[in-house]
């Protein structure tokens, strides 16, 4: 049979600094993976990885040769590269094939881009979209449905070609996907559903077996390990314990929600079998903007006991990673000297924040649609704003201008050298695990870099006009001046 070739893509916009900028979370596409091992032996493939090489040059040019096929993966903020990179391909008459989160809610915009478009998850229609192509019927749409967990038993990732390509230092596993929750602003209950599924424990130890100790780092991808149910807290429970009784030790971090702070039989069990560090969606600080956002597993612990959840997770060993969100209705000026103190105070470990992103379909962005707050919907050119690093729509209580104040403070009260270091030195204290400490510092250091890049967004959509043009189209530019931002009429 004809040897042929598969090239995979995974696309970065050009400038883009965000998450893929934190070592840790700088991992293998493990996705990509899951396609290289399921595409037949007498295919070749090979992967592209943007953050690393580039797959289309500054001319539009493609920079490789010898596809047959081109497959791509793609979130939103990725989908104008994405069809950047498939217009060159095709241009070349290159059949392409695009996935993701984008094509799996724009699957019509998406479509006009490529030859076949893969709705929800690849794995249980990928032997069928390769034979099609084979046989010259390949489809303009797939739907992978939802896979049943228990499928990945019988696949695991390649990760070995991937990293001997890109030489990753970290990678991820699968043990559970979907979410119950119905947070105003997150997209994943569209991809993932709303069900909670869970990988049988033994098929995850099995895989972990196949990896220990071949990566410097591994990262759960679960969307929330924890909290979902009783009967949930005890197979993850059931899961850790079984990595220390293997002897899989593994530094590893996941993300999980503040309840697990009352559980000490499973943060230890955590910690034993290599836990660093925990990245918990905190949010916010008001009661109201977390009512806002749906984020009802963080109003159940309450506000007034982050703390005591904060010290009791910390005294296992375990680094709180705690993430925050800017630019909710309900901010005002003083939101951001209130979470500069409640981190310092609290001596949370690492802190990362974004901007308020509306993704695509979610409640928020329909309710911001809907109130005519969105000024980025020239679309698809402007999908590569949909990043919690730039803002998209009209603030409620707060001016622009406040935004990039509160932001310059909140950097320089927890950025500087010298407090970084300060937090370090308490993590290696209180912690009493260097591995959990230098996480910590890693992940700090790296989100400077992060953070400098959100303000300088902030400060190009300023001098630019187009917030100024956007709350002049809506008639509101009045409602701020000088002394105050709190708005004379609400949106």
């Amino acid at each position: 049979m004809k040897k042929r070739r598969l090239v995979l893509v995974n696309p970065h916009p050009i400038g883009n600094v965000g998450e893929e900028n934190v070592s840790v979370l700088n991992q293998m596409p493990v996705n990509l993976g899951y396609l290289i091992a399921l595409t037949p032996e007498h295919w070749e493939v090979d992967i592209i990885d943007e953050t690393t090489e580039l797959a289309v040059d500054g001319n539009n040019e493609l920079t490789f040769s010898g596809a047959d096929l081109v497959g791509i993966t793609s979130v939103s903020y990725q989908a104008p590269r994405a069809y950047l990179i498939a217009d060159a391909c095709r241009k070349k008459g290159i059949p392409v094939v695009m996935g993701g989160v984008h094509a799996t809610i724009y699957p019509h915009e998406v479509a006009k881009h490529v030859d076949a478009v893969v709705i929800r998850e690849a794995i249980s229609v990928w032997d069928k979209l390769i034979s099609d192509f084979e046989q010259g019927r390949l489809q303009k749409f797939y739907d992978g449905g939802l896979t049943p967990l228990e499928n990945l038993k019988i696949v695991y990732p390649d990760r070995g070609f991937m990293k001997g390509k890109y030489k990753y230092r970290y990678s991820g596993i699968t043990t559970t996907a979907g979410c119950p929750f119905s947070c105003e602003f997150c997209s994943v209950p569209q991809f993932q559903g709303r069900k909670y599924r869970e990988r049988p424990i033994e098929d995850v130890l099995d895989e972990l077996e196949t990896i220990k100790g071949q990566y410097r780092g591994l990262v759960l991808t679960d969307e929330n390990f924890y909290g979902h149910s009783k009967k949930s807290n005890e197979r993850v429970k059931s899961l850790f314990k079984g990595m220390v009784d293997r002897g899989i030790y593994q530094n590893w971090f996941g993300f999980t929600s503040l309840n697990i702070y009352k559980d000490d039989e499973t943060l230890d069990y955590m910690v034993r079998s290599g836990c660093v560090g925990v990245l918990i969606g905190i949010e916010s600080l008001s009661k109201d903007a977390l009512e806002s956002m749906n984020k009802h597993v963080n109003l159940r612990i309450t506000i007034d006991r982050y703390y005591e959840a904060i010290k009791n997770i910390r005294k296992h060993g375990i680094a709180v990673w705690g993430t925050f969100i800017f630019g909710n209705d309900t901010d005002t000026r003083e939101t951001f000297d209130d979470v500069a103190d409640f981190i310092l105070d609290s001596n949370l470990d690492i802190m990362t924040c974004g901007i308020l992103c509306p993704f695509i379909n979610t409640p928020l962005y329909k309710r911001l649609d809907t109130e005519n707050r969105l000024f980025r919907n020239n679309f698809p050119e402007d999908w590569v704003y949909y990043t919690s690093h730039h803002l998209v729509y009209i603030l409620n209580r707060l001016s622009l201008q406040e935004l990039v104040e509160g932001m310059e403070a909140l950097y320089e009260r927890l950025y500087s050298t010298e407090v970084i270091r300060k937090r370090f030195q308490n993590s290696r204290s209180v912690l009493d695990n260097m591995n959990s400490a230098m996480f910590a510092l890693k992940v700090n250091w790296d989100w400077r870099h992060v953070f400098k890049h959100m303000l300088d967004n902030l400060k190009n959509l300023q001098s630019s006009g187009v917030y100024d043009v956007a709350l002049e189209r809506i008639g509101k530019k009045e409602r701020f001046d000088e002394s105050s931002s709190l708005i004379a009429t609400k949106i």
